[in-house]
């Protein structure tokens, strides 16, 4: 058994497959996903797990050197992304989803808290 860190297998194996400019994402519950993209579905009910709850426990694990948001993102979520963003329309997101090697869904219901993040690399 693992002693710390993300404990969903599908996560940490999706995080452990990411090379270097993959993209991936943490979305709120009502994010239309691609059928082709994976989805992580981390959601409970309404609100559980949060996106700051996500992320939060993604930071430790993921090393992140950009980021895709869009128009609409509300400022608490914008504060979250501790990194380069670049904003899109709420299509073009939606469009790049497509591309994204996986995305994480959350329970969080505030509106437009999706963000498209691109993988760093540690070294």
């Amino acid at each position: 058994m693992k002693k710390s860190g993300l404990l969903n297998p599908d996560l940490c194996y999706a995080i452990a497959r990411l090379g270097h400019t993959d993209t991936w994402a943490v979305a709120d519950c009502g994010l239309p996903i691609p059928e082709h993209v994976e989805i992580i579905d981390l959601a409970l009910v309404f609100g559980i797990p949060t996106f700051e709850q996500v992320l939060n426990a993604l930071k430790p694990e993921v090393v992140v050197e950009g980021a895709v948001i869009a128009e609409g993102t509300p400022e608490c979520i914008r504060e979250m992304v501790d990194t380069d963003v670049e904003v899109v329309t709420h299509e073009e997101l939606k469009a790049q989803l497509a591309e994204c090697a996986f995305v994480i869904r959350t329970g969080e219901t505030t509106a437009y808290a999706n963000v498209i993040f691109k993988s760093g690399v540690a070294f």
